[in-house]
C-alpha cells in the first residue's frame, strides 16, 4: 500500500473506467484477438493473470471479457452496433505503486481499437 505524505489516508490502487468510441467494428466482435492482445500487455507490464473469461454474444452482439489479476482486474464490454466499448482497469498496490502501470495498461488496450473519442474516469482508491 502507498502512504500519502502528510496525509492520514492510504492509497490502495488506481481504477480507470473508460468509454471508447471507435470505427473498428470487426475488433469489437473479436474476443480472441482482444484476449491475445490483453495477455501480451499483461506480460509486458509484468502483471500476474489468474484467469480470464470471454463471452461472445450471438449475431454480432459484441463480447464481454474479464481478466482476474493478482493485482486486481481488467474488464471489457463491446457494442459493435454502436461503435463503442467500455474498459475497466483496476490495479491495486500490494507491494508497489501500480498507478503508472494502470495508466499505461489502459492506454495500451485502447490502442487496439484506434479510438476516435475516449471518456475516462480515474478513481484513486
Amino acid at each position: 500500500m502507498l502512504k500519502l505524505k502528510n496525509k492520514k489516508s492510504t492509497i490502495t490502487g488506481l481504477h480507470i473506467l473508460g468509454g471508447i468510441y471507435t470505427k473498428e467494428t470487426k475488433k469489437l466482435n473479436s474476443p480472441k484477438l482482444t484476449k491475445r492482445y490483453i495477455s501480451k500487455i499483461i506480460k509486458k507490464f509484468e502483471l500476474h493473470e489468474l484467469g480470464s473469461f470471454y463471452y461472445k454474444f450471438p449475431q454480432n452482439g459484441g463480447f464481454t471479457g474479464l481478466v482476474s489479476l493478482v493485482e486486481s482486474h481488467i474488464a471489457i464490454h463491446t457494442w459493435p452496433e454502436l461503435g463503442y466499448l467500455t474498459l475497466d482497469v483496476y490495479l491495486c498496490n500490494y507491494s508497489k505503486d501500480n498507478s503508472d502501470t494502470c495508466k499505461k495498461v489502459f492506454r495500451e488496450i485502447i490502442k487496439l481499437f484506434k479510438p476516435i473519442k475516449v471518456k475516462k474516469i480515474t478513481i484513486i482508491r
